[in-house]
């Protein structure tokens, strides 16, 4: 899986797809204090283009290689990964299998893209194809028995979303305690779309990847947090208790990850229609 990555180390994805923003972010914030080596990437959706007004899927194509050159030139090797989402989350698994058989070519000729798939069986059965491709990233989890399901698959990623779950009320540090505690069948744990620097803390104490998005560190640049202050956090080889049995999950939870993939499709429509009238 990502053995490219020391587990031991804090690490973190950008999670925005404002390419000014990233280098004036980086130039000026982070290069002179962390190693690039801790950037793993930029995670993209739907909801993360039409925040920079690109819609449609020559928007897309066009500016994923300038993310993969972005994150080439900080890292300066080929190790980092821009993941893209599918721009409509009831893709068949043929359908999925062409979008990323087209949309993986629109890279750097460096840095890779991967592709962010939502943990629907019919889509993880298909996951060591996809692998073949791009690397997959399963999204919208908010759940840890849907977040153990998908990582018994052979995906790189799981990306859970505790700041979510935490805005309508669910558990999320109970969910994510339990499943750091098990065998992930070599994925990767990411917490996604941070939302405060307090839930930063407590998902780097549980060693799980976090993405970092635009609300994040301005808040960080605001309040002078030192991003490199997370490590006094992130465990080396500590790990929580976790209950004996799984933490309870409900309509709720299942709405949460129902509406997360309902507002990607809003934001991916444009981009679903060019790709279907592409691939006529």
């Amino acid at each position: 899986m990502n053995d490219r990555y020391d587990k031991t180390k804090l690490s973190f994805f950008f999670d925005t797809a404002n390419i000014p923003y990233l280098e004036k972010l980086w130039s000026e914030n982070l290069k002179p204090y962390i190693s690039p080596k801790m950037l793993r990437g930029i995670t993209t959706n739907p909801n993360a283009f039409k925040k920079v007004n690109m819609f449609r899927l020559k928007e897309w194509t066009d500016h994923l290689p300038r993310l993969c050159e972005l994150i080439s030139n900080i890292r300066q090797d080929g190790d980092g990964i821009v993941y893209v989402q599918e721009p409509c989350s009831s893709m068949s698994p043929d359908e999925i299998t062409r979008f990323a058989e087209y949309i993986c070519k629109f890279d750097d000729g460096n840095t890779k893209l991967g592709l962010k798939i939502p943990p629907y069986k019919k889509v993880l059965d298909i996951v060591d194809d996809l692998n073949m491709i791009m690397e997959t990233n399963v999204t919208g989890v908010s759940d840890v028995g849907t977040a153990l399901f998908s990582s018994s698959y052979n995906v790189n990623y799981v990306s859970v979303i505790p700041g979510r779950m935490e805005e309508v009320g669910v558990n999320a540090k109970a969910h994510l305690i339990y499943l750091m505690n098990a065998n992930l069948n070599g994925a990767d744990i990411i917490s996604g779309s941070m939302r405060t620097i307090e839930g930063l803390k407590w998902v780097s104490v549980l060693g799980t990847i976090p993405t970092i998005g635009e609300r994040v560190w301005n808040e960080m640049l605001d309040t002078g947090f030192n991003f490199m202050d997370l490590n006094s956090f992130y465990p080396r080889d500590i790990k929580m208790s976790a209950n004996a049995f799984a933490p309870f999950k409900d309509e709720v939870n299942e709405k949460l990850s129902v509406d997360f993939f309902i507002q990607m499709d809003e934001c991916g429509k444009l981009c679903f229609i060019d790709w279907n009238n592409l691939s006529k």
